[in-house]
């Protein structure tokens, strides 16, 4: 019996009671094997109880100094808590130690971001989409990352592919409408403006470009 898979399965259906003991189960049975204190780690994470869950991931570590999968929730759970240094550390090693997912690339370009290190982050949100390119909130914030860092035509042209996704995505056409209006096509920016309002009548920054673009136009 596979007790991880198991511990899965139940974590998966909400049964964290029966998860917990299949976990603990593959502990004693493979007290060196990693996984399954990341898994434990990971369970108690869920619950909200991220002290008991990074002792776990740093027992797998103590196992294996190698093993991504530890480093990679040890920094998500920092990343969770704002612990933006150490999660960089952790997911940095993750990448170091062979794991290489789009979820991977997508959380340690968002840290290097709000670390206010576009030149570190940009690279890692770009492959976080081209690993995952169907994932709107990856191109969104890749987008928003481009617009940051004032390249604003590579901007527009992700801002255009997560609309291609989800047409009623309101704030990736809000930015493509700002985008248009550095790129010097106005009546293009007014008319995306037009058409968030006609998704989200309440979206105040669209009301206020609209409004200021309509006091131009007086």
């Amino acid at each position: 019996m596979n007790y991880n898979e198991v511990g899965f399965r139940h974590l998966e259906s909400g049964n964290y009671e029966l998860a917990a003991q299949a976990f603990n189960d593959a502990i004693e049975e493979q007290p060196n094997d990693p996984t399954a204190y990341v898994n434990l780690g990971t369970l108690l994470q869920s619950m909200d109880d991220a002290d008991r869950a990074l002792r776990f991931y740093e027992k797998a570590l103590t196992i294996d100094s190698t093993f991504a999968s530890a480093h990679y929730a040890k920094g998500a759970l920092f990343f969770a808590a704002d612990q933006l240094v150490e999660a960089e550390e952790s997911l940095r090693l993750a990448l170091l130690h062979g794991l290489d997912d789009a979820d991977l690339h997508f959380m340690l370009g968002l840290t290097y971001q709000k670390l206010g290190d576009p030149i570190r982050g940009i690279p890692r949100l770009k492959q976080a989409t081209e690993l995952n390119g169907v994932d709107v909130e990856i191109a969104f914030q890749y987008g928003l990352a481009l617009a940051q860092n004032e390249q604003i035509e590579e901007a527009a042209e992700i801002f255009e592919q997560v609309l291609l996704l989800e047409e009623t995505h309101t704030d990736a056409r809000y930015n493509y409408a700002i985008a248009l209006a550095f790129l010097g096509e106005q009546e293009a920016c007014y008319t995306e403006l037009e058409t968030v309002l006609s998704y989200q009548p309440n979206h105040t920054l669209a009301q206020d470009a609209k409004a200021k673009m309509d006091a131009l136009l007086k």
